[in-house]
This record gives structure tokens, C-alpha cells and sequence, in this order.
């Protein structure tokens, strides 16, 4: 059977007006810029030099009748061929009225049945009992034997004509239908339990695109949309919702559509169409038609376009309607021009439906079968950071209220295993424990064995009592009890504070490193030959030398190198030279780490800990109170320990209910409190959540026990394995890390005493292990100067040995004999060159060099005959010139060089 297209559909939410030939123009009242460039896209497509055309438009409030009124008025003063009627369903029957009085055709692009007595105007949308036709197709089918209608105004009552005739009991079609018309408002969730109470699996269902997938939303949360339900959606834009979210149900989801999306036409249509809304919002923010965006009231705008201008140039008319509002009479060629557009299409119903979906095979869907297209009730509680309510200023409905780390973790593993859930929320915030006496559980373990709920996720802890009575997934978070306190407070400066740049280690290696280079210094001055030295410069041939490093003035020169002031002892030696050379490397070393160390504890302000660890608090030096949550896992650790000290803590506490706490929150409050002094117990990463935000608080300790958080469900179910597979699949991917990063440390308020915490880091006192390099430098360095200080000897032994044609190892003996004594600073000559021959001529020379000395010194010392003259008053000055010459006698004995 052929129809023609009086039974075509079509809205256009545009009234064109034109001044010059050949104008069209549309009335917008789409609140928006879409419809208007879409209007405009396809009139410049028709246009062209030889046959042009205008698009005129004129913008209108929605529902406002009279903007309507007079927008048509002032489209017919630009002499049009055409009108593109408004979409709101009551101005759009006035302009019907206008266009019907004045015989100018009206163009409709959308599913409405108010043009049905009206001549004037022409759909390209289905006609109602067409499209009806379509669906009750596709149900018979299907074999639907029993469905329930879902809609949602009495407008589309129409659009089931076809669907109602088939429950025709005469022709034997018993076909169970219930109708269902859905409430006003978004909150559809009573009516959708009904459904489900009725046990009804097969839906119909049609309602306006903005309602569409909320509807979906609030279906899948009640808990209709698993493999065991089918759903048909007759609105035509179903396509442009994002299905992925419904697409793991298992539910059957069929719909219709006009047009593929992917063709190239249609694709450059809607590049056109979001080019043209840029230009038109001008500063306001564009509102864009995305890849599958594209609805078929816009997809017909272009077919109505077209078809329009088609009639238009098969009747030649050059002139438009020339008629106002004020006309007493219609257009002549409205009726003619209607006439031509209602033959220019037909529709072939002949073929009926056929199907050619494409069916994904089971291989190729990835997910958990056991678990793919259920639904499940997911038990969680509002407990920072894992279960938290959502900061929006809109009201939120089912899952979109909750966010957290639980929360993302559950869509996540439902994304993976393709299973849908709703969120339940444990309203007392007990997880659950088990009472001895009645052997029943409480709280969120009991609802999870009752089967009230199927999972249960929050800071859970898996223990061995849990384990028993529920099944736990793979640990999604690792962690331990330890203790939350109040942050150290302010420590006096202390007296000695000058000692702790350095710890005793170093203290004690620093002064045996002294001690040691002092005696080196000792010891390489009586070997090195060139420290000994003549004490009388005047003197060639001395009986004895002097050696400036005598044990109290090798004390002193080290000392004074550690204390950066010096001395007036200078090494002459080139052994000596190395040793002092090495020590004063390892002083700037030292004293440069420890002032730059004393400067950050002189600076950093140190904190006083009233406890460290566990056994600090149990031995409540301070008067600590401490306690956990009651009820809770931590409590339950220290209770079945076999551990003395966590056996006394429980005790502690079973003694001190009060000290227990309903919740977390209520232990961080207390710990906080400037009136009690009190610590809390509890889990690790609970603790790192709240030190984040909370800066006059801090974790202090180590981890007391090794656990783990886990997702609670029934005992023996088949959903553990695929659940704790997906948890480890995050866990190697990286996304719990991320996730934990997510809402530990960004998310609420995180990373608020990051700042604070960084800087309040104690300074150190440096230990052996930071300095130790330098001792080592200095050691190798001493070594050396010992090698070659004994070099230096050996040399000078064996040119004495040579010269005095003497033993070498009788001299060596005696040069070590004389050094291992160590009795005196003073070295005696043991080989002399003297003047004369012979021993008397020697002890001649002996006795003259004597008295050449004496008499060389009480020259010095004696007054002049002028002196003699001077008064008593100027002795003084004389006795300072004595004193002088006798500083540059001595001068000279020290610098002169002995013959040894």
C-alpha cells in the first residue's frame, strides 16, 4: 500500500519573513540558537545565484502567545511563501489560526496532532497512526504476550492506535497490557517499583528526549533493566542519549532512527550547524550539536527546507503571499502550493518491518558473565573519604548524591563486570560486630548475611571473625592501627645547645683526632731532621739543637687550628707540612659542618613529643588518655591479641568505656580539644585522611598490625572471584593509587598541612657517617707525613754516614735511641767541623767559641759610656733596648741554619 504525505510529520521551531523575493523565514522560540541555524544552514544550501533565497527570523519566548502573534504578523509584512510554525503547542495553534485564515501553508517538524484541523499545515514527522503501526510491528515481533505502556502526557496517547488494536479479543490476540502514565517532575521511582512489584519484564515506553535518561537512570537503580527485561523506545532521538551507561544491564533496549549519524552528509550538516551557532551567539557560549547529537526535528528541517523550495520551482513563482494581518483576504496560491507539497513524497508500508540489527557475540564481550547485566544494592556509609555526599547546589537523586573512594571504586568495578547497582546507606554508620552472648552480628554485616543488601564497601577491615560469617573481595586498600595526637608541642631552648650540631660519636672521634695529630706533630718533629734547628744564629757551629714541637706546643698548634685563630708555631719540615696541612683540611671541614649545623638548631625550634610510640601511651608518662571506636576492628585488635602490652591497653580501655567513641569524627574531635589530653587509635589511612586537613594533629608511631579493607558480601558467592580479580587489575594499573591520590590528598580540602608538615622536620646532629670521609682523608694524610718524615731521616743519616765516614746503622741507632727517649726539646751536635786538628785544638775551638758567645751577649748587653751618663729616669729606655736586641738575639737563633 502507497501512501502520500498528508500522513507526514514535521516541526520546525522557525517562522520565516522575507522583504525580497523569494524570502522564508522561521519564528524561534527554542530558547536557543539550534533550530535557527539549522533553518538558516539549509536555506544558504538551496540558494544560489540565479534562484536566490533568504532566511528571515524572528526570536520569541516560549509559550508567549502574544510574541507569537505579533512575530507572524511582521514575517507576513515581508511578502513570504512560507510559514515555519513555533514549537510551543500553544502558540503554535495561534499561528495555525492566522495561517489558516490567510491561506499561507505552515511547515511542522515535530510529533504533534494539533495540525489534524488545520488545512494549512503539512508535517514531515510519521503521521501518529503510521508510526503506531511501525511499533506494533515490531512487538508482534518480539512476541510479546504481556508489556506494560510507559509514558508520559496524555499528547502521545495517539501514537498507540496501532498498538492498542492488537489485544483484539474477537480475533483471538490475548495480549496483557497495563498503561502507565508517568508523574510530573523527574522522580519516577514510586511508579517504576510498582512496575516491578507487578512482574512485568516487556516495556513500551515513550516520553520526550529531556526525560528519556532519567527515566533509564532511575529504571536501572530500581532495578529493572537486568537480561531479564526488554525494553522498546519509541522516541525517535533514543540514539543522541549517552547509552553507556545502560549498555551492561543485559537488558534488551531497542529503538528506531531516521538517519545514520556516521554518513558524511550528515556529519558535514552538523559541522554547518555548530558553525553557524558560533556566529549567531556572538559573546554568549555556543551551544554545540555533538557527533550523535543530531535529533531528527533538525535532520527534517533540511528535508522540509528542500521540499519546500522543490514546490516553489515546480510552480514557477516568482512572488510571495503579499498579505498582513490586516488582510481581508487569504494568498491565492496557498492552497496550490499545499496541494503540490503533499505530492511530492510517498511512503512504502508494504515490506513491513524487517531486522537487521547486528548481534555482538558472546566472545567478544568483555566482563564477568556471572555478574553481567544484574543489578545489585551496594551498602555503604557515609565515612570520609569513602562514602561522602556530593557538594551540588542542584538536588541530586539515587547514585548521583554519593561520591568518595568507595563510590568511584564500585563504578569502576561495575564498568568492568558490566553489572548496574544502586547505593544503600548504612544510616547508623555500625559496620558490625558479633555479640557473644546472642551470636548474631549488627550493623552492616548483618544486612549483607541477611541478603538486604549484596555488597557492603567502606573502611571495612577484614578480620578473622568477618571472614567467617561473610566473604571479603581481595584487600583494595593495605593498611594498620596507629595512634592520632595532638601535633608536638614548643621545647625550651636547651643550655647546652652548642654541643648538638655534632652527636657523642663524632664529639669523641673529633677529640681523639686531636689528641692524635697533636702527638703525630710531637713525634714528626723529633724526626724530621730539619725541624731541629740552631738556637744561637751567631753561632756557627752549635753544641745543641732546639726543636720548636715540644709536646705542649704541638697541642697548641692543633688547637688552635681547630679553633680558627692560629699560632705563631710554623712547620719547617716537609713532613710536618703534610701533617699540618692535612689537619688544617680536616678542621675547615669540620668546623664549616658544624656552623652550618648549629645554624638550623639554632633556627628550626624543637619539638617536645610527649609519646613516640605504643608503648609511650601505655606507659602514660603525661597523663594520656586514649581510646577507640567502639565496637569497631581496632578495638577488637587489641582485645584478641596475645600481645602483654596490648593486653594491659584493652584492659585499659574496657575499663574507661568512656574514652571509647561512636565514631571517627568523634575521636579526631577529642583528640583536637585543647581540655582533654587525648589520644586515639585507629587505622592508618583513616589517620592520613584527617592529618591532611586537620594540621594540629598528627600520626605518631608506626603501624601497630598489617590488615587490609575489603568488599564485603554473602558467604559462598559467585561474584567474589570476578570482584577481587577487577581490584587487582586496578591495583596493577596503577588507578587505586590514583584514586587513594585522588581523595586522600586533592579532593575536600587535601593537602591543606602539606606546608606545615614539611617544615616542621627537626634538625640532626651530624654523625660519623655524614663527617667520616674527612677522617679518612686526614688519617691517609698523617700516614704519608710519617713515610716521609722517616725518609727524610734515612737520607740525612746516610749524608752524615758519608761525610763523617761513620757506620749508617751505628747513626740510625743512635737517632732512634734519641728519639724513642724523648726526653728533651734539645738535640746535641754529635759531629762538629771545628777549625783546628787534634783534640786540643778542638777543645781550643770549643773554649774560644764560649767566650766569643759571652762575649758577644754582654756586648749586647752592656750600657755604652753614654748610657752610663743617662739619669735615673731614662733607665727605663735602656732597659727597653735590652729587651729589643734581646728579641732579635733570639730571632736570630731560631731562623739561622745549624751545621749538624
Amino acid at each position: 500500500m502507497h501512501c502520500k504525505s498528508q500522513w507526514l510529520v514535521f516541526i520546525i521551531s522557525c517562522v520565516a519573513y522575507g522583504k525580497a523575493q523569494k524570502n522564508i523565514g522561521a519564528i524561534c522560540d527554542d530558547g536557543g540558537f539550534v533550530l535557527e541555524a539549522a533553518f538558516t544552514v539549509a536555506i544558504e544550501s538551496v540558494s544560489s545565484e540565479d534562484d536566490p533565497y533568504e532566511a528571515k527570523v524572528v526570536r520569541t519566548t516560549p509559550g508567549d502567545v502574544l510574541e507569537a502573534h505579533n512575530a507572524m504578523c511582521s514575517v507576513l509584512e515581508g511578502n513570504v511563501f512560507g510559514v515555519f510554525a513555533p514549537t510551543n503547542e500553544k502558540a503554535l495553534k495561534h499561528v495555525q489560526s492566522i495561517s489558516d485564515y490567510l491561506e499561507v501553508p505552515q511547515i511542522l517538524v515535530d510529533q504533534s496532532v494539533a495540525h489534524n484541523r488545520n488545512w494549512s499545515a503539512i508535517n514531515l514527522y510519521p503521521n501518529h497512526v503510521t508510526y503506531s503501526q511501525a511499533f506494533a510491528d515490531i512487538i508482534d515481533n518480539k512476541g510479546w504476550e504481556e508489556f506494560t505502556i510507559i509514558y508520559e502526557g496524555a499528547e502521545l496517547l495517539p501514537f498507540f492506535d496501532a498498538i492498542f488494536a492488537l489485544q483484539d479479543l474477537e480475533a483471538g490476540n490475548e495480549v496483557l497490557m497495563t498503561v502507565v502514565q508517568l508523574p510530573d517532575g523527574d522522580d519516577f521511582r514510586s511508579h517504576l517499583q510498582t512496575i516491578k512489584k507487578s512482574g512485568s519484564l516487556n516495556y513500551l515506553v515513550n516520553c520526550r528526549r529531556e526525560t528519556l535518561e532519567t527515566f533509564l537512570q532511575q529504571a536501572q537503580q530500581v532495578g529493572i533493566m537486568s537480561d531479564e527485561h526488554s525494553y522498546v523506545i519509541m522516541n525517535p532521538d533514543f540514539q543522541t542519549i549517552d547509552l553507556d551507561p545502560f549498555k551492561y544491564g543485559g537488558s534488551n533496549i531497542t529503538g528506531v532512527r531516521f538517519f545514520d549519524p556516521s554518513v558524511e552528509a550528515i556529519q558535514n550538516y552538523i559541522k554547518s550547524i555548530n558553525a553557524k551557532v558560533a556566529e549567531l551567539s556572538e559573546d554568549q557560549i555556543p551551544e554545540a550539536v555533538t557527533e550523535n547529537g543530531l535529533t531528527l526535528s533538525l535532520a527534517l528541517m533540511y528535508d522540509a527546507v528542500m521540499l519546500y523550495v522543490a514546490a516553489v520551482k515546480a510552480m514557477a513563482l516568482e512572488d510571495g503571499s503579499s498579505v498582513t494581518c490586516e488582510s481581508g483576504t487569504g494568498w491565492a496560491f496557498g492552497s496550490t502550493l499545499l496541494n503540490n507539497l503533499k505530492t511530492v513524497a510517498t511512503w512504502n508500508i508494504e515490506e513491513g518491518y524487517k531486522e537487521t540489527r547486528v548481534i555482538i557475540p558472546a566472545a567478544e564481550v568483555e566482563g564477568s558473565e556471572s555478574m553481567k547485566g544484574k543489578h545489585f544494592i551496594v551498602l555503604t556509609a557515609l565515612s570520609a573519604p569513602y562514602g561522602m555526599l556530593k557538594e551540588s547546589p542542584k538536588k541530586l537523586e539515587g547514585n548521583d548524591r554519593y561520591e568518595g573512594f568507595g563510590i568511584e571504586l564500585i563504578d569502576e568495578l561495575a564498568k568492568m563486570n558490566e553489572f548496574n547497582y544502586t547505593f544503600d546507606i548504612q544510616a547508623d554508620g555500625v559496620y558490625g560486630s558479633l555479640d557473644k552472648k546472642t551470636g548474631k552480628w549488627n550493623g552492616m554485616m548483618e544486612k549483607v548475611m541477611d541478603g538486604r543488601a549484596d555488597f557492603a564497601i567502606t573502611d571495612l577491615t577484614i578480620t578473622a571473625a568477618r571472614q567467617k560469617a561473610v566473604d571479603f573481595t581481595s584487600p583494595f586498600m593495605n593498611l594498620g592501627i596507629t595512634i592520632l595526637y595532638k601535633k608536638p608541642t614548643k621545647q625550651p631552648p636547651d643550655l647546652f645547645s652548642f654541643i648538638s650540631p655534632f652527636s657523642l660519636e663524632v664529639w669523641g672521634w673529633l677529640a681523639g683526632a686531636y689528641v692524635g695529630v697533636s702527638l703525630l706533630l710531637f713525634l714528626l718533629g723529633r724526626i724530621a731532621p730539619e725541624e731541629w734547628q740552631n738556637p744561637y744564629p751567631c753561632i756557627e757551629e752549635p753544641e745543641t739543637l732546639d726543636n720548636q714541637f715540644t709536646m705542649a706546643n704541638s697541642f697548641w698548634f692543633t688547637l688552635g687550628s681547630v679553633l680558627t685563630q692560629g699560632s705563631e708555631i710554623a712547620p719547617i719540615a716537609v713532613s710536618t707540612r703534610m701533617a699540618g696541612s692535612m689537619w688544617w683540611f680536616f678542621t675547615l671541614i669540620m668546623v664549616s659542618s658544624y656552623t652550618a649545623n648549629l645554624a638550623a638548631f639554632l633556627t628550626v625550634e624543637a619539638k617536645f613529643y610527649a609519646i613516640k610510640t605504643v608503648q609511650d601511651l601505655a606507659n602514660n608518662p603525661y597523663d594520656i588518655t586514649y581510646g577507640a571506636k567502639k565496637g569497631g576492628a581496632t578495638l577488637g585488635f587489641f582485645k584478641e591479641s596475645d600481645n602483654l602490652l596490648y593486653q594491659k591497653m584493652y584492659q585499659y580501655m574496657d575499663e574507661h568505656p568512656e574514652y571509647q567513641t561512636s565514631t571517627n569524627d568523634e575521636g579526631l574531635a577529642r583528640a583536637k580539644s585543647t581540655e582533654e589530653n587525648y589520644a586515639f587509635l585507629m587505622e592508618s589511612t583513616s589517620i592520613e585522611y584527617m592529618v591532611e586537613r586537620n594540621c594540629d594533629v598528627a600520626q605518631v608511631g608506626g603501624l601497630l598490625d598489617s590488615k587490609g579493607y575489603g568488599i564485603a558480601m554473602k558467604k559462598n558467592s559467585p561474584f567474589r572471584q570476578p570482584m577481587s580479580e577487577s581490584i587487582l587489575q586496578l591495583q596493577e594499573e596503577g588507578k587505586l593509587t590514583r584514586m587513594k591520590d585522588k581523595w586522600w590528598k586533592e579532593k575536600r580540602g587535601g593537602g591543606a598541612c602539606a606546608d606545615d608538615d614539611a617544615s616542621s622536620a627537626e634538625a640532626q646532629p651530624l654523625v660519623l657517617a655524614n663527617v667520616g670521609g674527612v677522617f679518612i682523608v686526614l688519617a691517609a694524610g698523617s700516614g704519608l707525613a710519617v713515610i716521609c718524615a722517616i725518609f727524610e731521616m734515612l737520607v740525612d743519616i746516610w749524608l752524615i754516614s758519608h761525610r763523617e765516614n761513620v757506620s749508617f746503622i751505628e747513626e740510625l741507632k743512635a737517632e732512634i735511641k734519641f728519639i724513642i727517649s724523648g726526653s728533651s726539646d734539645t738535640k746535641p751536635v754529635r759531629h762538629r767541623e771545628l777549625s783546628g786538628s787534634g783534640s786540643g785544638g778542638s777543645k781550643k775551638s770549643k773554649v774560644e767559641d764560649e767566650e766569643s758567645h759571652k762575649e758577644a751577649e754582654n756586648n749586647l748587653n752592656a750600657p755604652t759610656p753614654s748610657e752610663r751618663s743617662v739619669s735615673h729616669h731614662s733607665r727605663h729606655t735602656l732597659h727597653s733596648r735590652r729587651q729589643s736586641n734581646a728579641v732579635q738575639m733570639a730571632r736570630m737563633r731560631k731562623f739561622s741554619k745549624a751545621t749538624y
